[in-house]
């Protein structure tokens, strides 16, 4: 990539609401292109982003993007349309621009992607990303200006404004994360009490490897962040004891993820009316849609909630799996799927 096709974010870049920015030239962190976009550094479907800094992340497309030496005309906006660590992780590497091999640097990335696709390696990535979100909410931030952020009435734009108020400590939470433990360890330790279960063999994951397809028997519920590391599949059924079931494409079949080829989603439509044909318990079978970010498959039941299903979860399978190899013999199941 020729750093003379793009734009420099000049030294006093800063971050500008996604509502007001068009009326300058901006680089949108993770987002979808807007009005005036002059580049977008996002992993978003249909985001524009140059191929030569494709990433995983929109965090590692930001950092693609500072490793080509952009010398194109200067911008001084960035911008986001809502909040989320990948963004968090990509705005505070465009704005601080650590140099390749700092442990910041490696940290935002690994955390973005803890933060968007539950994988991680390093316990500390997990962690961040969970106190960066912990960061962000009323009822755990310990600090007073995400508090005025996110009042109600307070703007027209609260993803902004937490951007504003978060990005100041966000260098301090790749830094020294155990300092900001009292923002982490409420969602660390359900993960380690799930990750617990399935060492311990009380939960299971078993793969069928063609369909890209992962069964995960639980007695609850598992949290992403304690499953994805475990598996590849972008399927994944999640199966619980007391007969709820949850069939999900993972975030990474939304988004641009050039690391691996993921197979096409596939409407699942015709798949929940089987399904309802069988059901005997109270609920409706329901497919949220392959264009939704992460959508599921399941039995909505109490306020549309998943509640437990009638059918055997061996049967559910075999549907899903007669499903993943035809198309489902839904129309738009031979659609490639948008970027």
């Amino acid at each position: 990539m020729d750093g003379l096709e793009l734009p420099t974010l000049s030294p006093d870049a800063r971050f500008v609401p996604a509502g007001t920015v068009a009326d300058e030239p901006h680089i949108v962190i993770d987002g979808p292109r807007l009005p005036g976009t002059l580049l977008a550094l996002s992993h978003w479907p249909e985001a524009g982003t140059p191929p030569g800094l494709a990433a995983d992340t929109s965090a590692g497309i930001v950092t693609r993007y500072l490793d080509a030496e952009p010398s194109g005309p200067p911008v001084s906006a960035i911008t986001n349309n809502h909040f989320d660590e990948d963004g968090l992780f990509g705005a505070w590497l465009a704005l601080e621009q650590p140099p390749p091999g700092a442990d910041e640097r490696a940290l935002a990335i690994a955390a973005a992607t803890a933060g968007d696709f539950g994988v991680w390696s390093d316990p500390w990535a997990a962690r961040i990303a969970l106190a960066a979100m912990a960061m962000a909410e009323p009822a755990t931030t310990p600090f007073p200006a995400v508090h005025r952020a996110l009042r109600r009435g307070s703007t027209d734009d609260p993803a902004a404004a937490t951007y504003n108020a978060a990005l100041p400590h966000t260098g301090r939470l790749l830094r020294d994360p155990a300092r900001f433990e009292r923002l982490w360890l409420p969602g660390w330790e359900p993960v380690e009490r799930d990750a617990a279960l399935i060492e311990a063999g009380a939960a299971d994951i078993t793969e069928i490897a063609e369909l890209d397809l992962a069964v995960v028997r639980s007695p609850r519920r598992l949290r992403p962040m304690a499953v994805h590391p475990r598996t590849t599949c972008s399927r994944m059924l999640q199966a619980d004891r007391d007969g709820v079931m949850v069939l999900t494409y993972r975030y990474e079949t939304w988004v641009t993820y050039p690391s691996r080829d993921l197979p096409e989603r596939v409407d699942l439509s015709a798949t929940a009316e089987r399904l309802q044909k069988i059901e005997t318990n109270a609920g409706t079978w329901r497919f949220e849609g392959v264009e939704a970010p992460t959508p599921r498959l399941f039995l909505a039941a109490d306020r549309g909630r998943p509640g437990p299903s009638s059918i055997e979860v061996e049967q559910v399978v075999e549907l899903l799996v007669d499903a993943l190899r035809t198309g489902d013999a839904h129309p738009a199941a031979t659609e490639p799927r948008k970027r």
